[in-house]
């Protein structure tokens, strides 16, 4: 890589100072930690043990740095003198051999002090630390033997005068990039859920802010450390040589000084991230204001002596009345500890009259670190707490009361709950709009055929089966939506960071793999998003409410197309060149998974509604659906007929919308004759830029239809909307002597009408499912796998004839498809019934279509007595009774994050 001129000074000053600093203040840390745990509280654990280790391997490292710098590192290939590159490449050696055992001792002590102080209490943090320790250590002793035996023979990897054959260290670190950044995201946020049901005192809450402020830096230092590591790199114009000699390249001692220095600083910071937890004891000696509030030990002194008696206040409300609170049992102090390990604090019930320094001499945890102040214990709530009151704060950003049923949300609550799932619609349009661009990209780059690039797109839909009829729909019928939500956002992000390491080696077994777990990942969000917008509101507007957020996720596929169009792959191809790798992807993959990590954590403290199938099934016989009603041609029930009926329309749909997207350019490129271009022969520039538009129609189809939805019957417009996929794809196949004008046109007015068919037939076939509302969901979502299927068919038949006679399968997948809204428009009025908008009856009410219950009979023009009143609310009142004593599956759990104010509301 040439060097520009503005670089041209050494870099040794400054890597040997940052590096030399950072070690200093991690060697007071660890003595710090090691008086607090060995000398105050005379206890050895395996963590410490390990943080002992990871200081010698970070000793290691920064001496090998420092001892670099004085050989030549951070200076250009001109200025290092001949007799100093023996000792400066076996430096360059020792620093990349000594970095992953460092991290690995580093992240085993965080590892390890959450399992010791989970053990008994937090069940999912103790098996999440378990997996995320089992996958640092892999990791870390692969790349270590890696890194030692990069080459054959060993001596190779630093004497230039033998002769062998080595690992490019520089890729191995780029390929283990994400697996680095995943273990650091699941360290920093594996106790948040925890941390954040505690009580916690000022001074002790900026301690746990700076500590994770820390932990936040560390993970931007692995992201500056790769980007440098990238800036090292001096062949970025083709792919990577996969037997590159460690510092080899042209002035590679100054590119590569900054990404060591970075190593270093990583290392080092994790290890005071991994002592702050530790220092309490310590800091209650020789700082004690720096850890108690004086005003909060006072608190919690008056706190801890109405704890066991009840404080008259908190029993007698204003006026003397006594309060209804007090019929709820008070939350335990230390619910996460049996009595025998709750951990002993200054005046304890434990310890009447015990000093602070025999207090101190206890074990200590993580609670008493963070939460826990004299006389107080942790006050949390258990998961299936029923009493609420004025004091509960929830943990939400915008409605802090206990959300209701999905299906009884209306107004400005149904749109605000909307709003926030439409997020994840727009977070799957933009990976496939990406996803598309970015498979042709790869296969120009990497020289694929056209079936394997055929078959990365195959990858992503075939995926959809898998996770939606597995994991998606096991989640969201034990869990509920949020849990649903969470789990696919947490495997799509793993997907995302896959992809790096498939770049930087340029492996299709790479890409196919990375494209499999996005696709599990994303059809796992279909799986609760989808029936999410559906439900949550009026269920007369349940296809215009789909079909707004769909909308969404169109706009964001065409979007995200655009930018890898016109950003992201504007420099990978000069005059058909290769030109450089996949690099700017990559952080836009990097970028992607990071936001994933911030909405997975969003969702988990965001109260959203849920709906167990007790509630469905509830709603489904208000709309007067039952299972036990059948088809008078054919005995079998309605509702599962139409379910059969729904998914084969939805997998043909989909087969037929990817043909057309994947094989839309080769067709219009078929037909400029040899002596002309593109442009003369079509209108726009080039083939991409009709491939853009015919996304763009897609996303107005689902505009237009929407108001539509509210004006119509949707099963007429989900029927107009097959019959114009089918009558125009017929145009495209059938007529031998088509203009190239009219090829285009029918070709985009296809794209049009197949914008509203995938939410018309979601929001058509859910409606009365019931209590099977989320199995169908799967199934429904799970058709999409459809896309995977027909594409090498279409494909096969290009084979033996001409690209436009192929495009009769598209033809027949629409000509199948279009029997469903035959079925619901022809099949009878039962079938009519289930499906069409209506409102909800609830006793002598109707839930109207703004979502409000009125109390008046639609059907009695008889005057509103004060007698009739009353006799319509005890109807109400026995419909409600009756359905929540019918035999369903479990009312799913509200999981509520709340904290008990002070009584003075401190």
């Amino acid at each position: 890589m040439s060097t520009t001129i503005d670089s041209l000074h050494s870099r040794s000053s400054a890597v040997f100072l940052v590096t030399t600093i950072t070690f200093i203040i991690t060697s007071a840390f660890v003595v710090a930690r090691l008086v607090s745990r060995f000398g105050i509280l005379k206890s050895r654990s395996w963590d410490d043990w390990s943080i002992i280790f990871a200081w010698l391997f970070a000793f290691g490292l920064t001496f090998s740095i420092d001892y670099a710098t004085t050989k030549g590192l951070g200076k250009l290939d001109i200025n290092i003198k001949d007799e100093w590159r023996p000792d400066l490449k076996k430096a360059e050696y020792a620093i990349t051999v000594l970095y992953n055992p460092c991290l690995m001792a580093t992240k085993n002590s965080i590892l390890i002090f959450y399992l010791r102080l989970s053990k008994d209490t937090q069940s999912l943090l103790r098996r999440a630390s378990y997996v995320t320790l089992a996958i640092v250590n892999l990791d870390a002793i692969v790349l270590t033997f890696l890194n030692l035996f990069q080459c054959n023979p060993v001596m190779a990897g630093w004497r230039q005068d033998v002769n062998g054959s080595c690992l490019s260290i520089l890729t191995l670190y780029l390929a283990s990039a994400p697996v680095n950044i995943i273990t650091d995201l699941a360290i920093l946020i594996l106790p948040i859920p925890v941390l954040t049901g505690m009580s916690l005192p000022h001074r002790q809450k900026v301690i746990l802010v700076f500590t994770f402020s820390l932990g936040i830096f560390v993970t931007i230092v692995d992201v500056v450390r790769i980007y440098y590591l990238q800036q090292a790199s001096n062949d970025f114009e083709t792919a990577i040589s996969a037997h590159t000699r460690l510092g080899v390249g042209e002035n590679f001692a100054y590119n590569a000084s900054l990404a060591f220095m970075w190593s270093a600083v990583e290392v080092n910071v994790g290890i005071v991230c991994a002592c702050i937890p530790t220092l309490k004891p310590l800091m209650k000696r020789i700082l004690p204001a720096m850890i108690m509030d004086r005003a909060s030990g006072r608190r919690n002194s008056h706190t801890h002596s109405t704890d066991k008696f009840g404080s008259i206040s908190s029993q007698i409300g204003a006026g003397g009345r006594p309060n209804t609170s007090d019929l709820v049992p008070p939350p335990r102090t230390t619910p996460f500890f049996p009595p025998s390990l709750v951990p002993l604090s200054p005046l304890s019930d434990t310890h009447p009259g015990g000093h602070r320094e025999d207090v101190e001499e206890q074990e200590l945890n993580v609670m008493d670190f963070l939460s826990t102040t004299p006389g107080t214990g942790l006050t949390t709530l258990r998961r299936n707490s029923t009493g609420r009151t004025a004091n509960t704060t929830y943990f939400g950003f915008v409605n802090m009361r206990v959300p209701k049923t999905m299906m009884k949300t209306r107004g400005r609550e149904a749109f605000k709950y909307c709003i926030m799932v439409t997020i994840l619609f727009f977070l799957w349009g933009f990976s496939y709009g990406l996803l598309n661009r970015l498979n042709r990209e790869i296969a120009i780059l990497a020289n694929y055929s056209e079936s394997q690039t055929i078959g990365l797109s195959a990858a992503y839909f075939g995926a959809y089966a898998a996770g939606a009829l597995t994991v998606g729909q096991w989640v969201l019928r034990h869990s509920g939506f949020k849990a649903t939500f969470i789990t696919g956002l947490c495997i799509y992000g793993t997907g995302t960071l896959m992809f790096w390491p498939s770049a930087v080696l340029t492996s299709f077994a790479g890409f196919m793999l990375s494209s499999v777990v996005v696709g599990f990942g994303l059809s796992i969000l279909e799986t609760a998003a989808n029936p999410f917008i559906a439900l949550c509101g009026p269920t007369q507007y349940a296809e215009f409410r789909l079909m707004l957020a769909q909308s969404v996720q169109a706009v964001a596929s065409l979007f995200s197309q655009v930018l890898a169009e016109k950003v992201l792959f504007r420099e990978v191809r000069i005059d058909g060149q290769k030109h450089s790798t996949l690099i700017d992807v990559q952080w836009a993959y990097l970028a992607i998974a990071l936001f994933t990590v911030i909405l997975a954590l969003f969702f988990y403290y965001m109260p959203l509604p849920e709906a167990s199938d007790a509630d469905l099934q509830a709603q489904s016989e208000l709309l007067e659906i039952y299972p036990a009603k059948k088809l008078p041609w054919t005995g079998t029930s309605i509702i599962y007929t139409t379910l059969v009926f729904g998914v084969t329309a939805q997998l043909f749909y989909v087969a037929a919308q990817e043909c057309l997207s994947e094989f839309f350019r080769p067709l219009l490129i078929s037909y400029v004759p040899p002596a002309h271009t593109f442009k003369s022969v079509f209108t726009l520039d080039d083939d991409e830029d009709y491939l853009l538009l015919g996304h763009g129609l897609f996303a107005i189809g689902r505009f237009v239809f929407a108001p539509l939805c509210l004006m119509f019957k949707p099963r007429i417009l989900l029927l107009v909307a097959f019959l114009g996929l089918t009558i125009f794809s017929a145009f495209i196949f059938a007529i031998n002597d088509i203009s190239q004008s009219f090829l285009a046109a029918s070709s985009l007015i296809v794209f049009f009408f197949e914008g509203p068919v995938f939410p018309l037939v979601f929001s058509l076939t859910i409606r009365g499912m019931g209590k099977h509302t989320k199995w169908a969901s799967a199934w429904l979502v799970a058709a999409a796998t459809g896309g995977s299927v027909f594409v090498f068919i279409i494909f096969g038949v290009q084979k033996i004839r001409t690209i436009q006679y192929s495009f009769v399968i598209i033809f027949v997948l629409s000509l199948v498809g279009l029997l469903y809204p035959v079925y619901l428009n022809f099949g009878g009025p039962c079938v009519r019934h289930q499906v069409d908008p209506k409102t909800v009856r609830m006793g002598g009410g109707v839930w109207s279509r703004n979502g409000e219950e009125e109390t008046r009979d639609i059907d009695d023009d008889r005057p509103d007595t004060p007698l009739r009143r009353l006799s319509r609310r005890v109807s109400i009142l026995v419909q409600k009774i009756s359905f929540s004593s019918r035999k369903f599956s479990a009312d799913l759990p509200i999981v509520e994050h709340r904290e008990t104010r002070d009584e003075r509301g401190e």
